[in-house]
């Protein structure tokens, strides 16, 4: 069944917060590999929903902080030049973070990588800290 891109922007933030309700779900039941690998999920699924909300498409890439560098192009092309700002300040003040949530992508596949409690909580944190960017970045973007 074929979707317009509003209903596809909305069936990609609900798979997003789906991944994360599982994340935290595999968080209290010992299972850091997969919190980390659905919180990686849930942000790439999120950033690709605002970006397809904003630029009509979604860029195609995976990594996380190329879809944030997407985002804050975008909204700069918007004139929301303090909204990018905030992306670009959020990638720098997560750069470790993120970086592991990516490495998270590559490793559930490719890699014998084990994470540790410690991994998943931050993946956690961070992801709720991208929902709240995002949050805002839609509340700006398209005013109610």
């Amino acid at each position: 069944m074929l979707m317009c891109s509003m209903n596809y922007v909305e069936l990609l933030y609900k798979r997003s917060r789906m991944f994360y309700d599982y994340a935290i779900v595999a968080f209290e039941r010992g299972n850091y590999d997969m919190t980390v690998f659905m919180c990686e999920q849930a942000a790439q699924l999120s950033l690709k929903a605002i970006l397809l909300r904003i630029l009509g498409f979604i860029p195609r890439v995976h990594g996380i902080r190329e879809l944030l560098g997407s985002l804050s192009k975008a909204l700069e092309g918007l004139g929301k030049a303090e909204l990018s700002l905030n992306i670009s300040r959020f990638v720098e003040g997560n750069r470790e973070d993120l970086r592991s949530l990516e490495e998270a992508y590559t490793s559930s596949r490719y890699i014998a990588r084990v994470y540790e409690r410690e991994d998943a909580l931050r993946s956690l944190k961070v992801v709720e800290k991208l929902f709240k960017l995002i949050e805002k970045v839609e509340g700006d973007v398209f005013p109610h």
